[in-house]
């Protein structure tokens, strides 16, 4: 899995436009989907600059107008979030995660009851 940086909140916020749209994207447009923010050229081309260097755009060029696609899917994104997240503060193992969630209620009899019936299944139990 490719090493990426960590997304600020606006950053998401565009990614999420972007991994929506699944296709080359120009500043314009992006202009336009965020038309409420009544952000400026320059503020969506910096943002843009920066998750193309944090690893998550590639851009090109087609006359005179940059295109910017997804470097990453957001699914590979929430794999490289998800390990991150786990080795930060549960020692990279998953178990930690869950024994947490359980002991702070965090997970209903109904919730561990479906975990318990994926696991089986991906166990190939059932």
């Amino acid at each position: 899995m490719k090493h990426v940086g960590r997304l600020s909140e606006t950053e998401m916020e565009v990614m999420e436009v972007i991994w929506e749209l699944a296709t080359p994207v120009t500043v314009t447009q992006l202009l336009d989907i965020f038309e409420s923010k009544d952000w400026k050229t320059s503020t969506v081309s910096t943002l843009l600059k920066r998750l193309i260097e944090k690893g998550f755009l590639t851009k090109s060029m087609s006359g005179k107008v940059n295109y910017y696609e997804a470097a990453l899917t957001l699914s590979e994104y929430k794999k490289v979030e998800t390990k991150t997240f786990l080795s930060r503060l549960y020692d990279g193992k998953a178990k930690k995660l869950i024994a947490a969630l359980v002991d702070d209620a965090e997970l209903t009899p109904n919730d561990i009851s479906e975990l318990r019936d994926w696991f089986n299944r991906k166990d190939g139990k059932e």
